[in-house]
Protein backbone atom coordinates (compact mmCIF):
# COMPACT_ATOMS: atom_id res chain seq x y z
CA UNK A 1 0.00 0.00 0.00
CA UNK A 2 1.49 3.49 -1.02
CA UNK A 3 -0.06 7.02 0.81
CA UNK A 4 -2.37 7.69 -2.01
CA UNK A 5 -4.00 3.93 -1.61
CA UNK A 6 -4.10 5.12 2.45
CA UNK A 7 -6.00 7.96 1.68
CA UNK A 8 -7.97 7.05 -0.55
CA UNK A 9 -9.54 4.65 1.96
CA UNK A 10 -10.28 7.17 4.25
CA UNK A 11 -12.37 8.31 1.53
CA UNK A 12 -14.09 5.16 -0.05
CA UNK A 13 -15.27 2.98 2.59
CA UNK A 14 -13.12 -0.26 2.10
CA UNK A 15 -15.96 -2.82 2.40
CA UNK A 16 -18.32 -1.29 0.06
CA UNK A 17 -16.13 1.07 -2.14
CA UNK A 18 -18.49 3.51 -1.74
CA UNK A 19 -18.41 7.16 -0.15
CA UNK A 20 -20.80 9.41 1.46
CA UNK A 21 -19.22 12.90 0.88
CA UNK A 22 -20.76 16.13 2.20
CA UNK A 23 -19.45 19.52 0.63
CA UNK A 24 -19.85 22.65 2.74
CA UNK A 25 -17.62 24.51 0.19
CA UNK A 26 -20.24 26.97 -1.52
CA UNK A 27 -19.52 29.75 0.54
CA UNK A 28 -16.32 30.35 -1.56
CA UNK A 29 -18.58 31.59 -4.05
CA UNK A 30 -21.71 32.05 -2.92
CA UNK A 31 -21.66 33.21 0.80
CA UNK A 32 -23.35 32.92 3.57
CA UNK A 33 -26.60 30.19 2.57
CA UNK A 34 -29.60 29.00 4.21
CA UNK A 35 -28.22 25.70 5.88
CA UNK A 36 -24.31 26.88 6.31
CA UNK A 37 -24.69 30.37 7.68
CA UNK A 38 -23.24 28.69 11.11
CA UNK A 39 -21.40 26.20 9.03
CA UNK A 40 -19.56 25.40 12.30
CA UNK A 41 -23.00 23.85 13.74
CA UNK A 42 -23.81 22.48 10.59
CA UNK A 43 -20.64 20.32 10.50
CA UNK A 44 -20.86 19.17 14.53
CA UNK A 45 -24.43 18.29 13.78
CA UNK A 46 -24.03 16.40 10.81
CA UNK A 47 -20.75 14.77 11.69
CA UNK A 48 -21.90 13.37 15.07
CA UNK A 49 -24.38 10.90 13.28
CA UNK A 50 -21.63 8.92 12.41
CA UNK A 51 -23.05 8.53 8.97
CA UNK A 52 -20.45 11.41 7.28
CA UNK A 53 -17.41 9.34 5.49
CA UNK A 54 -15.56 12.40 4.09
CA UNK A 55 -16.06 16.31 3.52
CA UNK A 56 -15.15 18.52 1.28
CA UNK A 57 -14.51 22.20 1.97
CA UNK A 58 -12.20 24.98 1.74
CA UNK A 59 -8.79 25.88 3.89
CA UNK A 60 -10.82 28.63 5.87
CA UNK A 61 -13.30 26.70 7.08
CA UNK A 62 -11.28 23.50 8.16
CA UNK A 63 -9.11 26.04 9.59
CA UNK A 64 -11.78 27.94 11.57
CA UNK A 65 -15.11 25.74 11.44
CA UNK A 66 -13.65 22.49 11.58
CA UNK A 67 -14.54 20.58 14.69
CA UNK A 68 -15.95 16.67 13.88
CA UNK A 69 -16.63 14.23 16.95
CA UNK A 70 -14.71 11.05 14.89
CA UNK A 71 -12.27 11.41 12.19
CA UNK A 72 -13.88 11.97 8.66
CA UNK A 73 -11.71 12.23 5.73
CA UNK A 74 -11.43 15.48 4.34
CA UNK A 75 -11.01 16.95 0.92
CA UNK A 76 -9.47 20.22 0.41
CA UNK A 77 -11.09 22.66 -2.02
CA UNK A 78 -8.10 24.01 -4.03
CA UNK A 79 -9.61 25.81 -7.05
CA UNK A 80 -11.80 29.16 -6.52
CA UNK A 81 -11.24 32.74 -6.80
CA UNK A 82 -14.54 33.55 -8.55
CA UNK A 83 -18.12 34.65 -6.78
CA UNK A 84 -21.47 35.14 -7.73
CA UNK A 85 -20.80 39.05 -7.41
CA UNK A 86 -18.38 38.66 -10.25
CA UNK A 87 -18.33 38.69 -14.10
CA UNK A 88 -17.81 34.72 -14.39
CA UNK A 89 -18.10 31.83 -12.11
CA UNK A 90 -16.35 29.71 -14.11
CA UNK A 91 -12.82 31.45 -13.71
CA UNK A 92 -11.53 29.77 -11.05
CA UNK A 93 -7.91 29.67 -10.22
CA UNK A 94 -5.31 27.34 -7.83
CA UNK A 95 -6.30 28.57 -3.86
CA UNK A 96 -4.38 25.64 -2.47
CA UNK A 97 -0.99 23.17 -3.20
CA UNK A 98 -0.34 19.82 -2.10
CA UNK A 99 1.97 21.49 0.53
CA UNK A 100 -0.29 23.45 2.01
CA UNK A 101 -2.77 20.35 1.91
CA UNK A 102 -0.02 18.08 3.97
CA UNK A 103 0.47 20.83 6.30
CA UNK A 104 -3.51 20.87 7.29
CA UNK A 105 -3.64 17.12 7.35
CA UNK A 106 -6.13 16.32 5.10
CA UNK A 107 -6.46 13.79 2.57
CA UNK A 108 -7.03 14.77 -0.98
CA UNK A 109 -7.13 17.98 -2.74
CA UNK A 110 -9.87 19.21 -5.29
CA UNK A 111 -10.40 21.27 -8.43
CA UNK A 112 -12.95 21.92 -10.93
CA UNK A 113 -12.84 22.28 -14.92
CA UNK A 114 -15.49 23.86 -16.89
CA UNK A 115 -16.07 21.84 -19.71
CA UNK A 116 -17.46 23.80 -22.42
CA UNK A 117 -17.12 26.82 -20.49
CA UNK A 118 -14.89 30.31 -21.90
CA UNK A 119 -12.12 29.20 -19.29
CA UNK A 120 -12.33 25.27 -20.13
CA UNK A 121 -8.77 25.37 -21.28
CA UNK A 122 -7.59 27.42 -18.20
CA UNK A 123 -9.41 25.05 -15.68
CA UNK A 124 -8.36 21.94 -17.43
CA UNK A 125 -5.02 23.11 -17.29
CA UNK A 126 -4.95 23.72 -13.97
CA UNK A 127 -6.70 20.21 -12.55
CA UNK A 128 -3.71 18.64 -15.09
CA UNK A 129 -1.39 20.72 -13.14
CA UNK A 130 -3.07 19.74 -9.78
CA UNK A 131 -2.66 16.36 -10.93
CA UNK A 132 0.87 16.77 -11.03
CA UNK A 133 1.35 18.09 -7.74
CA UNK A 134 -0.57 15.78 -5.84
CA UNK A 135 1.43 12.66 -7.77
CA UNK A 136 4.07 13.45 -6.22
CA UNK A 137 3.02 13.91 -2.78
CA UNK A 138 0.89 10.64 -3.02
CA UNK A 139 -2.39 12.75 -2.55
CA UNK A 140 -5.46 11.83 -4.35
CA UNK A 141 -7.24 14.64 -6.35
CA UNK A 142 -10.73 15.24 -6.98
CA UNK A 143 -12.01 16.38 -10.37
CA UNK A 144 -15.27 18.10 -9.97
CA UNK A 145 -17.16 18.54 -13.31
CA UNK A 146 -18.66 22.00 -13.71
CA UNK A 147 -20.68 23.20 -16.65
CA UNK A 148 -20.88 27.19 -16.16
CA UNK A 149 -24.47 29.05 -17.30
CA UNK A 150 -23.58 28.57 -20.84
CA UNK A 151 -24.03 24.77 -20.97
CA UNK A 152 -26.82 24.51 -17.70
CA UNK A 153 -29.16 23.08 -20.03
CA UNK A 154 -26.58 20.08 -20.79
CA UNK A 155 -26.83 18.93 -17.62
CA UNK A 156 -29.17 15.98 -17.92
CA UNK A 157 -27.37 15.33 -21.92
CA UNK A 158 -25.73 11.45 -20.58
CA UNK A 159 -23.28 12.36 -23.98
CA UNK A 160 -21.80 15.74 -22.71
CA UNK A 161 -21.63 14.62 -18.95
CA UNK A 162 -19.90 11.28 -20.16
CA UNK A 163 -17.04 13.49 -22.41
CA UNK A 164 -16.67 15.64 -18.72
CA UNK A 165 -16.07 12.52 -17.02
CA UNK A 166 -13.72 11.10 -19.07
CA UNK A 167 -11.88 14.34 -19.74
CA UNK A 168 -11.09 14.84 -16.13
CA UNK A 169 -9.39 11.63 -15.71
CA UNK A 170 -7.65 12.21 -18.74
CA UNK A 171 -6.21 15.08 -17.37
CA UNK A 172 -5.32 12.83 -14.07
CA UNK A 173 -8.08 13.74 -11.79
CA UNK A 174 -8.44 10.20 -9.18
CA UNK A 175 -12.01 10.38 -8.73
CA UNK A 176 -14.96 12.27 -10.62
CA UNK A 177 -17.45 14.43 -9.01
CA UNK A 178 -19.86 14.89 -11.66
CA UNK A 179 -23.95 15.09 -12.48
CA UNK A 180 -26.28 12.39 -12.57
CA UNK A 181 -28.39 12.15 -15.92
CA UNK A 182 -31.93 9.79 -15.34
CA UNK A 183 -30.78 7.97 -18.94
CA UNK A 184 -27.85 6.73 -19.49
CA UNK A 185 -25.31 7.06 -16.66
CA UNK A 186 -24.34 3.64 -16.92
CA UNK A 187 -22.15 4.92 -19.79
CA UNK A 188 -21.02 7.97 -18.04
CA UNK A 189 -19.61 5.42 -15.74
CA UNK A 190 -18.34 2.92 -17.83
CA UNK A 191 -16.25 5.57 -20.23
CA UNK A 192 -14.66 6.69 -17.14
CA UNK A 193 -11.68 4.43 -15.90
CA UNK A 194 -11.72 5.81 -11.96
CA UNK A 195 -14.50 5.99 -9.66
CA UNK A 196 -17.28 8.71 -10.54
CA UNK A 197 -19.35 10.11 -7.64
CA UNK A 198 -22.36 12.09 -8.06
CA UNK A 199 -22.81 16.51 -7.00
CA UNK A 200 -26.46 17.41 -5.94
CA UNK A 201 -26.69 20.51 -8.47
CA UNK A 202 -29.68 22.80 -7.03
CA UNK A 203 -32.09 21.76 -4.68
CA UNK A 204 -34.37 19.17 -5.10
CA UNK A 205 -37.84 19.53 -4.64
CA UNK A 206 -38.48 17.31 -1.51
CA UNK A 207 -36.02 14.72 0.07
CA UNK A 208 -37.82 11.52 -1.68
CA UNK A 209 -36.49 13.26 -5.34
CA UNK A 210 -32.90 13.34 -3.31
CA UNK A 211 -32.94 9.69 -2.77
CA UNK A 212 -34.72 8.81 -6.34
CA UNK A 213 -31.71 10.68 -7.84
CA UNK A 214 -28.92 8.83 -5.54
CA UNK A 215 -30.37 5.56 -5.60
CA UNK A 216 -30.57 5.91 -9.26
CA UNK A 217 -27.18 6.91 -9.42
CA UNK A 218 -25.66 3.80 -7.41
CA UNK A 219 -27.74 1.31 -9.70
CA UNK A 220 -25.59 3.08 -12.77
CA UNK A 221 -22.52 2.49 -11.30
CA UNK A 222 -22.09 5.41 -8.91
CA UNK A 223 -19.63 5.25 -5.81
CA UNK A 224 -20.92 7.48 -4.16
CA UNK A 225 -22.14 11.36 -3.15
CA UNK A 226 -20.38 14.51 -2.70
CA UNK A 227 -22.77 16.67 -2.43
CA UNK A 228 -23.86 19.99 0.05
CA UNK A 229 -27.72 21.67 -0.47
CA UNK A 230 -29.26 18.38 -0.80
CA UNK A 231 -28.37 17.39 2.40
CA UNK A 232 -27.88 20.47 4.69
CA UNK A 233 -30.70 22.09 2.98
CA UNK A 234 -33.35 19.82 4.07
CA UNK A 235 -35.92 20.16 6.56
CA UNK A 236 -34.75 17.20 8.10
CA UNK A 237 -30.83 17.24 7.33
CA UNK A 238 -29.74 14.40 10.01
CA UNK A 239 -32.71 11.87 8.81
CA UNK A 240 -32.35 12.17 5.61
CA UNK A 241 -28.68 11.83 5.98
CA UNK A 242 -29.45 8.79 7.66
CA UNK A 243 -31.36 7.53 4.48
CA UNK A 244 -28.34 8.37 2.26
CA UNK A 245 -26.34 6.31 4.18
CA UNK A 246 -28.66 3.31 4.41
CA UNK A 247 -28.89 3.80 0.05
CA UNK A 248 -24.93 4.04 -0.01
CA UNK A 249 -23.71 1.66 2.29
CA UNK A 250 -26.64 -1.06 3.30
CA UNK A 251 -27.90 -1.38 0.24
CA UNK A 252 -31.57 -0.10 0.71
CA UNK A 253 -33.91 0.76 -2.12
CA UNK A 254 -35.75 3.78 -1.84
CA UNK A 255 -38.88 2.32 -0.34
CA UNK A 256 -36.81 1.46 2.52
CA UNK A 257 -34.60 4.44 2.86
CA UNK A 258 -38.06 6.76 2.63
CA UNK A 259 -39.05 4.68 5.82
CA UNK A 260 -36.17 5.56 7.42
CA UNK A 261 -36.38 8.70 6.90
CA UNK A 262 -40.20 9.15 8.21
CA UNK A 263 -38.98 6.87 11.30
CA UNK A 264 -35.66 9.22 12.24
CA UNK A 265 -38.12 12.50 11.37
CA UNK A 266 -40.69 10.76 13.98
CA UNK A 267 -38.24 9.95 16.79
CA UNK A 268 -36.58 13.60 16.47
Amino acid sequence: MDGKQRRLQRILNRKTGRSLVLAVDHGMALGAMTGIVDIAKTIRDLDATGKVDCWLMTKGIYTYAFDPAGDPGVILRASGGATIAGPDLTREGQTADAEEALTLGVDAMATTAFIGSEYEHETLIGMAEMATECRQWDLPLLGVIGLGKINEDKKKDPQFIALGARVGAEHGADIIKTYYTESDFDKVVAGCPVPVMIAGGPKCETDLDTLDMIYGALQGGARGIVMGRNVWQSPHPTALLSAVFGLIHENMNVKEAAELLEQKIDAS
